[in-house]
């Protein structure tokens, strides 16, 4: 039985992530010489960023970048995370899920869910959890699952 059995569950792959310190060159290359289908930049001033998001077939892309010099996007380019920053992953049941998680002994980043992009509600496991890797859990607002 696993930890998050009855708790919450990963419904799919949400979006991969990619820190940028700028989105105009990614929207370019994507939409116009890819052909992709490209939506933004969005701003996200509660966040301090905005966000391009790029639909390849099935899967999203979400493309971050700073618009305020105090958001967690700018410092993020500050150290230099420039490109792909995290997986996320579609979750329901996310407070019981995050629960769960906790009481299995799995290192998480936020135990507390925070606000994300457009209404919804994320927390991050620490990378140690993953052997590396930053996996984020995301549950869409009610009504839009």
């Amino acid at each position: 039985m696993s930890a998050a059995e009855g708790a919450g569950r990963v419904e799919g792959l949400a979006h991969v992530g990619i820190i940028l310190p700028e989105l105009q060159t990614a929207a370019s290359l994507f939409s116009e010489k890819l052909g992709l289908e490209v939506s933004g930049p969005h701003p996200e001033p509660d966040l301090g960023l905005e966000v391009l998001w790029v639909k390849a077939g099935e899967t999203v892309l979400e493309c971050i970048a700073p618009t305020s010099p105090d958001s967690r996007a700018a410092a993020a380019v500050q150290r230099g995370e420039i490109g792909v920053h995290h997986v996320a992953l579609q979750v329901s049941g996310l407070d019981g899920l995050l629960s769960a998680l906790s009481e299995a002994g799995v290192p998480i980043r936020d135990s507390t869910p925070r606000q994300g992009a457009h209404g919804t509600r994320i927390s991050f496991l620490d990378p140690a959890a993953s052997g590396g890797a930053l996996i984020e859990l995301i549950e869409e607002p009610e009504g839009e699952r």
